[in-house]
């Protein structure tokens, strides 16, 4: 059984998928999907800079290489939330994990430089964003954004 979170109240799912389970056509078509979306998002950053220096084809090389070693992390499966109250504890999560990272001296893209790191990074995530403290606050924060849209009202003059 896995938790979840949605709309702030935490709901048991199950988590039938585990080591050695054979997977049907659409399933592998699924992580497929995020397998290819993971490699690009990783080479998102070093492709527009690639397209700059006239190097793409270096990147290409260096993004081959990549893809025939990528396997996923433990965490490298997270999916973005779409309730607000998770997605606000899952932010608080990763900022907790910068000060930490940052009190040591270390910044979290040199922490995530050694792949290693990614599955501790990501399981962090995951311990601190399910926490019943950070869940409040998410939900504190959430509740607070709305009531600043409110205060702006409906015409604000922008003209759209």
């Amino acid at each position: 059984m896995k938790t979840i979170s949605i709309n702030g109240i935490a709901f048991d799912v199950s988590a039938p998928y585990t080591v050695g389970h054979q997977i049907t056509e659409a399933e592998a078509k699924a992580l497929n999907q995020v397998r290819a979306e993971n490699i690009g998002n990783n080479f998102r950053n070093a492709v527009k800079d690639a397209v700059a220096n006239g190097t793409v084809e270096a990147v290409r090389a260096q993004l081959t290489e990549y893809d025939s070693k990528y396997t996923f992390a433990m965490g490298g499966m997270t999916r973005t939330p779409i309730d607000p109250i998770e997605a606000e504890a899952i932010k608080i999560a990763k900022e907790v994990i910068k000060a930490k990272l940052s009190e040591k001296g270390i910044t979290v893209k040199a922490y995530l430089a050694n792949e290693a790191n990614a599955e501790k990074y990501e399981a962090a995530i995951e311990r601190i964003s399910s926490t019943e403290e950070t869940l409040k606050l998410a939900k504190q924060r959430v509740n607070l954004k709305k009531k600043s849209v409110d205060l702006a009202g409906d015409d604000l003059g922008l003209g759209a």
